[in-house]
């Protein structure tokens, strides 16, 4: 069975699991992704089937497209709603303050991963580090951002933004370097990806709807 899959992952469930949910219930013996999500987060999850795990290379480098909640004035351990508090600060920024401050961190960024990532550290996976309480300081990474805007702000510290960025793109940190240079403390309390290279999220399918037809010959 050979081709490619656009589903939408739920929040609560990471993507690993997830991807051996649709390949269990789909009979398909070999699976891959273009991409993983968070397990808080969810949307677009691109399953690549059978033959087609072979162009895991050439169609990783799209774009990606994230809508997300950034809520100022706390920031836990995840950099999201899962973790621990470990800062609050009642500095929150107003509409234009983050209309004005969005576009400077448009081109290369550098940003720093998560503790709680995938990324190793001198072999070990960061979130199992920090699960441990072991201190460390995790990597910096340059980013590319092609667009951040504000959509709407939905509350006094909740802003609604969407981005466009290069694969690799960690929205959390996101939140958190947005909240670090307005002088206070974010997360990103919600992630929704809408859109991977081509695959959008209006032809994406559901769990339950997602069956043999929906595979995209490759």
């Amino acid at each position: 069975m050979d081709g490619i899959l656009n589903v939408i992952k739920p929040t609560g469930v990471s993507s690993f699991s997830f991807m051996r949910q649709v390949q269990r219930k789909l009979n398909i013996k070999k699976i891959g992704h273009l991409g993983t999500l968070d397990p808080n987060a969810c949307g677009v999850l691109v399953l690549l089937c059978g033959r087609a795990t072979k162009l895991n290379q050439s169609l990783s480098g799209g774009t990606k497209v994230y809508r997300s909640v950034f809520t100022f004035g706390i920031e836990t351990d995840t950099l999201d709603t899962v973790g621990e508090v470990i800062a609050r600060n009642e500095a929150i920024p107003t509409r234009k303050q983050v209309e004005e401050i969005l576009p400077t961190i448009i081109g290369d960024t550098e940003i720093q991963v998560p503790k709680f990532s995938a990324v190793h550290i001198g072999g070990r996976r960061a979130y199992d580090l920090a699960r441990n309480g072991v201190d460390f300081t995790p990597p910096t990474k340059t980013v590319k951002i092609y667009r951040f805007e504000l959509l709407k702000q939905i509350a006094p510290n909740k802003f609604w933004v969407e981005i466009e960025c290069e694969t690799g793109t960690y929205v959390r940190s996101l939140a958190k370097l947005v909240a670090t240079r307005l002088g206070t403390v974010a997360i990103a309390s919600s992630i929704l990806r809408t859109r991977v290279g081509d695959f959008d999220i209006k032809d994406a399918k559901c769990l339950q709807d997602v069956a043999i037809n929906n595979l995209l010959k490759v």
